[in-house]
């Protein structure tokens, strides 16, 4: 074997000096980049799905420094599952067929519906068809995730490495708070006091990083329950901590709802002794953080309400409800107001007899019908119904103790960003979308493997 690795390391080095001399040494290191990462997964097609683990990361890395393909990476990595995912099923036919999940059906028919609204609702074409692919692409990172994994260590390991690397941009998160970084006025309303600044990493908005946190952190403790070195449980209470703390200092209320519903779902279904200590924690927070209790008081203000309804995401709520009336069944169109197609395209709607110019919605299932109508909203909010039931479902069928425990972090994260979703646009950041149906594949193949299991 040793022989065998001498000559493998010779035969890389050749390449690579023959590529650094013709190419260039970026060139020859992106090359030998893809060469590693062709190797790993020729050698286990389930570690393919690990790059989507990294999603943060890797999308930072490939827009900051790559131009072009920064911006077609995952489309370009879609393809390619996809296609691995083909020559899996044929190498590995004997092995393992095409799995089905309950909550195939349920995506089967969201996405039917969303291109029935395409098909008779498209007042520009190329806008609808941006929108589509918004709202649908990333979901399709479910079946291919489904079909690639394959045991339940390759599921942990997906999460662990998820966990580490929401790790390493919640330290960074607590670094800029440390320095105090600048960030833009708007981002706090001028008559808060307190909040110095709000950290957002390398994603360029504290909801999003808040909501990241909020996906990540109930794994983390998910893994202090379920690791069985003393080591090990240190080290994830220590990241769960970090994580906690990066996601207090984005100053997103929306991400701190859903985080506190995450925990609300994670302690009902662990062990409802632990909401005591939760309770205490909570009100210790909001005694002795002036900035936290400042915060969530001045949403409960008059003020507050006045300033939303002015300009913030109750009036935001009221125009999209009127839209709504006007085009209760198919909507606006995909892309055609209240989110970032529409935002890119610098769209306007009739209001009554004002022109209104689009806006985030502040609320993705509102966003949602506004633009598909009442068909799109119940065909995303049935989705979403039956990931719920099927996640608990999968709980209430595990045996094994550290997959429940896992099951569970996950869940508890799935809600807080489905809460989230109430009162932002989350799913319309590629990246968030990516790694809630990224985690909901792993929910859903831990389920394929107890529901199999339980008929052996």
């Amino acid at each position: 074997m040793r022989k065998y690795s001498v000559w493998i390391l010779l035969i890389l080095g050749t390449v690579f000096g023959f590529a650094a001399a013709f190419a260039g040494i970026a060139a020859a290191f992106a090359g030998m980049a893809v060469l590693v990462v062709t190797g790993i997964v020729l050698s286990d097609y389930e570690r393919a799905t690990y790059i989507l683990g990294a999603y943060s990361v890797v999308d930072f890395a490939l827009r900051s420094f790559s131009g072009f393909f920064g911006g077609i990476w995952d489309e370009l990595l879609l393809i390619l599952l996809i296609v691995l995912w083909v020559v899996k099923w044929i190498i590995y036919r004997s092995e393992e067929g095409f799995k089905m999940t309950p909550l195939d059906l349920p995506v089967f028919i969201f996405i039917t519906a969303m291109v029935f609204v395409l098909i008779v609702n498209s007042p520009d074409f190329s806008i609808s068809l941006e929108g589509f692919r918004a709202a649908v692409q990333y979901i399709l990172w479910y079946f291919v995730v489904i079909q690639l994994l394959r045991t339940e260590k390759g599921a942990r390991n997906l999460c662990v490495l998820f966990v580490l690397v929401t790790f390493v941009l919640a330290l960074h998160g607590i670094y800029q708070y440390i320095i105090g970084v600048e960030m833009p006025a708007g981002w706090v309303d001028s008559k808060e006091a307190g909040v110095r600044t709000r950290v957002y990493s390398i994603l360029g908005s504290p909801n999003v990083f808040g909501s990241l946190m909020t996906l990540a952190a109930p794994i983390a403790i998910s893994f202090v329950f379920s690791m069985k070195k003393f080591e090990s449980k240190l080290f994830f209470a220590f990241v769960s901590c970090a994580m906690m703390l990066s996601l207090l200092f984005t100053f997103s209320r929306g991400a701190w709802i859903g985080f506190m519903a995450a925990v609300f779902v994670y302690v009902l279904i662990k062990d409802k002794r632990f909401f005591i200590p939760i309770v205490v924690g909570v009100v210790l927070i909001i005694a002795f953080v002036p900035s936290v209790a400042n915060r969530i008081t001045y949403m409960m203000s008059p003020e507050y309400i006045e300033s939303s309804l002015r300009g913030g995401r109750l009036v935001r709520w009221l125009t999209g409800f009127e839209i709504l009336q006007s085009n209760p069944f198919v909507g606006v169109g995909h892309g055609h107001f209240g989110g970032a197609v529409a935002m890119n395209h610098n769209m306007s709607y009739l209001v009554g007899i004002s022109v209104v110019k689009t806006f985030y919605m502040d609320n993705y299932f509102l966003k949602t019908a506004v633009e598909t109508g009442l068909l799109g909203f119940f065909a995303f909010a049935a989705l979403i119904y039956q990931l719920i039931v099927n996640s608990i479902r999968t709980i209430r069928i595990t045996t094994e103790k550290s997959l429940k425990e896992l099951e569970i972090g996950i869940f508890a994260g799935l809600v807080g960003v489905i809460c989230h979703n109430f009162v932002e646009n989350i799913f319309e950041v590629p990246m968030m979308t990516s790694c809630f149906w990224l985690l909901a594949a792993v929910m859903m193949h831990l389920w394929y493997l107890s529901y199999y299991r339980r008929l052996e």
